[in-house]
C-alpha cells in the first residue's frame, strides 16, 4: 500500500502571536540572565568571605542558572529559525535539547554539592552568620525577580527549565537565611553542610521531571497532555469515517504537536470533506495544527486528495 502525505514546505504556519510569544520569552530570559549573573558575583564573594558551603553551593547553582538561561536563550534563537531542506520540520526541537542539557547541569551541581558536603561533615568549619543572612536575603530577591521575568513563558519546556532552576535557587537562598540565623544563636557548624545537602535535594527534585519530560519527547513519546485513544475515537465518530489506525502524535516543540494517522472512509464518502473535518477538529479540539492524514477505502486501498494539511484558521 502506498502512503500519501501532503507537502507542508510551502506553508508558513507561524503567526504574529507565536512571534510575539517567542520575543517575550527571549526578553524575559535576557533580563533573568542579567539579574542572575550579577548576583552570582556577589554571592560568590560572600561565600568566600563567610567560608560557607551553603552559600558556595548556592553560588554554584546560581552560575549554573546563568548558564542554563544562556542555553535557553540560544535554544530559543535556534528554534525560531525557519525550516530548510535539511531540517524540514524547522529547529523547534532545539528547545527540547536545551531542556535536557539544563537537567543534566542540575544533576552535575548536585554531585558537586554532595561531594563538598561530605568533606565538611568530616571537618565542620565556622562561618560568618550575618554575612550568610544578608547574602541569602539579597539572593532570594534576585531569584524571585529573575523568575518573575520569565514566569509568563512556562508553557515552553525550555523556559520552564530555566524557571525551575530559579525556583530551586530561591529555595536555596531561604535555606541560607535560616542557616545564618541558626548559626548566629548556636555553634552547630555542621548545619552548614547539612543545609548544603538540603539545597542539593531541592536541585535534584527540580531536575527530575524536567529530565524525564525532555527525554520522553526527544524519544518521540506522546506528549503527556495528549490522549491518543480520545483522538482515535473522535476521528472514528466523524461522518464518513469507519475506522482510524496508526495514529501517532509527537512534539515538534513543547507547545507544537504533529500527528499522522490512517483514516478509513466509506466508499461514498466525500473525502475532501472528511479531511477538512479531521484537520479542523484536530486543531480546535486537540490543539494539533500539523496533521498528515492518509485516507483509505474500506478495501484497504489508498485514496489521495489535494487538500492543505494545516488547520483552517
Amino acid at each position: 500500500m502506498s502512503d500519501h502525505g501532503h507537502d507542508h514546505s510551502g506553508h508558513d504556519h507561524d503567526d504574529g502571536t507565536d512571534h510575539a510569544s517567542g520575543g517575550a520569552n527571549m526578553r524575559g530570559l535576557a533580563i533573568a540572565l542579567g539579574i542572575n549573573t550579577a548576583f552570582f558575583a556577589v554571592e560568590l564573594a560572600g561565600a568566600l568571605y563567610a567560608d560557607s558551603l551553603t552559600l558556595l553551593a548556592d553560588a554554584v547553582h546560581m552560575i549554573t542558572d546563568s548558564a542554563s538561561i544562556a542555553l535557553a536563550l540560544f535554544a530559543a534563537w535556534v528554534a525560531a529559525r525557519p525550516a530548510d531542506e535539511k531540517r524540514t520540520y524547522g529547529y523547534q526541537r532545539a528547545e527540547l535539547l536545551g531542556a535536557l542539557a539544563n537537567g543534566v547541569f542540575l544533576v552535575l551541581v548536585v554531585l558537586y554539592i554532595l561531594y563538598d558536603a561530605v568533606q565538611r561533615f568530616q571537618n565542620p568549619q565556622p562561618v560568618k552568620p550575618l554575612v550568610v543572612v544578608a547574602i541569602g536575603v539579597f539572593g532570594l530577591a534576585a531569584n524571585l525577580a529573575a523568575a518573575y521575568a520569565i514566569h509568563g513563558g512556562r508553557e515552553n519546556l525550555n523556559v520552564k527549565g530555566a524557571y525551575l532552576h530559579l525556583l530551586a535557587d530561591a529555595a536555596g537562598s531561604v535555606a541560607a537565611i535560616v542557616l545564618g540565623v541558626a548559626l548566629y544563636y548556636t555553634d552547630y557548624h555542621v548545619l552548614d553542610p547539612l543545609f548544603a545537602v538540603l539545597i542539593a535535594a531541592l536541585v535534584l527534585y527540580s531536575a527530575k521531571d524536567l529530565l524525564a519530560e525532555s527525554v520522553h519527547l526527544l524519544l518521540q513519546g506522546t506528549p503527556g497532555d495528549v490522549d491518543i485513544d480520545a483522538i482515535t475515537r473522535h476521528l472514528c465518530s466523524l461522518d464518513g469515517v469507519t475506522d482510524a489506525h496508526d495514529v501517532h502524535v509527537w512534539a515538534l516543540s513543547s507547545d507544537e504537536y504533529a500527528l499522522s494517522a490512517h483514516v478509513v472512509v466509506t466508499a461514498d464518502a466525500d473525502r475532501d470533506a472528511v479531511l477538512d473535518a479531521c484537520q479542523h477538529d484536530l486543531a480546535h479540539e486537540f490543539g494539533i495544527d500539523h496533521a498528515t492524514l492518509q485516507l483509505e477505502r474500506p478495501d484497504g486501498s489508498c485514496e489521495t486528495a489535494d487538500i492543505d494539511c494545516y488547520s483552517a484558521e
